[in-house]
């Protein structure tokens, strides 16, 4: 998807800084918690369009590590991967415990 100038302005500038803000500088994929590569990362699709929208808002953004931005990142047709769902650390991709100590695994 081609980069748009809505990511150059203020109001965009302003919200990534928000979102880092509220979620510690911090990766928010619980396990994760990485302080790496840190991207803000919409969790419902924007429109490709260069000024704000309705899902430009704090409650539609979350801290992403480069690792799980990529896990959930839109490909070339606008459709996110793993219908936007990153991959939980010691999780399988239903969210059910790997550890079969843990008291919801289900061999």
């Amino acid at each position: 998807m081609a980069r748009n100038r809505y990511y150059e302005t203020p109001h965009w500038k302003a919200l990534k800084r928000a979102t880092h803000e509220r979620d510690g500088w911090r990766c928010v994929v619980p396990g994760c918690g990485s302080k790496l590569r840190l991207v803000c990362d919409h969790i419902v699709t924007r429109p490709n369009v260069d000024h704000p929208t309705h899902l430009d808002q704090l409650a539609n953004t979350r801290t992403l590590c480069g690792l799980h931005d990529n896990q959930v990142k839109e490909d070339r047709f606008g459709k996110r991967k793993r219908s936007g769902k990153p991959i939980i650390a010691g999780c399988k991709a239903d969210g059910s415990p790997l550890d079969p100590r843990h008291p919801w695994f289900k061999g």
